[in-house]
Parts: structure tokens; sequence; C-alpha cells
């Protein structure tokens, strides 16, 4: 198995809805991927055309009951406002290894919502996949990253010591607690700017 159920990527969480992104969000994927501000610890900020096509082709592969790319809108539980996009990229298949990351907006960051949503998101994924290693990627100045990936139990990735201090990203993982093994036994028998990170 290399995808996993729509229902399962549409939780809760004491202050976060979290669901698949849809037609409605292309205002919050603008105005996240646009921003210079919010883009500066990924990449080049995108083009309000680019932007749009990105949108569209993220939105139709939504439906798909893929484990790679997978796109969450994160909505204020209390008030419905879209705070923020967390979700996957890139997956390993041969090391059952996901990619995730997160944007929020300006207004909803150092509020303990990232940390909120990332621990629930990994949460689902271990619970209803096959997976066994979810990893993230951050700038090496994203401070703010660390300490979040670090409160999680996220451990850096088997890097020289020497070449990390040369690397402009970091890149730290968590292994599937033992907890979800007998179940997930039972049960089962290109690169882009898109990729969320953290920002």
């Amino acid at each position: 198995m290399d995808g996993i159920a729509l229902p399962t990527f549409e939780f809760e969480t004491a202050r976060l809805f979290l669901r698949p992104l849809q037609a409605g969000d292309e205002a919050l994927f603008h105005d996240l991927y646009t921003d210079p501000e919010t883009m500066r610890f990924i990449g080049k900020p995108l083009s309000a055309e680019q932007a749009a096509s990105r949108f569209r082709k993220i939105v139709a592969r939504q439906r798909k009951p893929s484990l790679e790319r997978r796109f969450l809108a994160m909505l204020d539980k209390a008030t419905g406002q879209a705070l923020g996009i967390c979700g996957t990229s890139h997956y390993d298949v041969a090391a059952l290894r996901l990619e995730v990351g997160l944007l929020l907006r300006r207004e909803a960051r150092a509020q303990g919502l990232a940390r909120e949503a990332i621990a629930a998101l990994v949460e689902h994924i271990f619970a209803a996949s096959p997976v066994d290693e979810i990893e993230v990627k951050f700038s090496a100045e994203n401070r703010a990253a660390e300490q979040l990936v670090v409160s999680l139990g996220f451990t850096p990735c088997a890097v020289d010591a020497r070449e990390q201090e040369l690397l402009s990203e970091k890149r730290w993982s968590v292994h599937r607690p033992s907890r979800y093994v007998a179940k997930t036994t039972n049960d089962q028998g290109e690169h882009h700017v898109e990729r969320h990170r953290f920002a």
C-alpha cells in the first residue's frame, strides 16, 4: 500500500480542523507561496501565475489516495479562519520514508499551532499508513523550525558532523513508534518549491 484513505487526511486537534486543500483555498495558497517573508527559509516566492498553476495541479491531486504531496488546509476551529497549509511532499517508497512540512500565515505564528498540526499529522500518518520514518527539511538558519522538531522527538538524520556544518539545509526525522507496528501489520498484509518545509 502506497496510499492513504482520503477520510484519514481530515482530522481535528484542540484548536485546528485540518482537511484536504480544495478549490476555495486558492487565496490561502497564493498568500503563503507568493509572500517573500513566508518563503524566506524555503525558496523564491512564486509569481501569481505560478501560484495559480501549482494550486490547480495540487487540488486535482488531492483526490488521489497517494501519500505524496497531500496538502491540508489548517483552519481555526473557533472561527473557521484559514491559518496555513501542512502536509506531505516526497515519499521514498523503498525506505518507507515520507517528508512533511508546514507554512503558516504571519498572524498564526508563535502560538504553538505548528507543533499542534505537525504532531497530529505525524500521528495520523503512522496510524494509517506503512510509513516507518517521517522526515522534515528546513533551513539551517531557521531556529524556530529546529526547536519545533526537537520538541516533537525528531533527531538529526545520519550525516557526517563536519558535512552538517556546511549544509544550508538540515534533515531531521522520527521513526515509527512500536505501538503502531501490530496495527499496521494487521491492516496491511520532482522537487518543487511548493513543498512545505517550515516557515
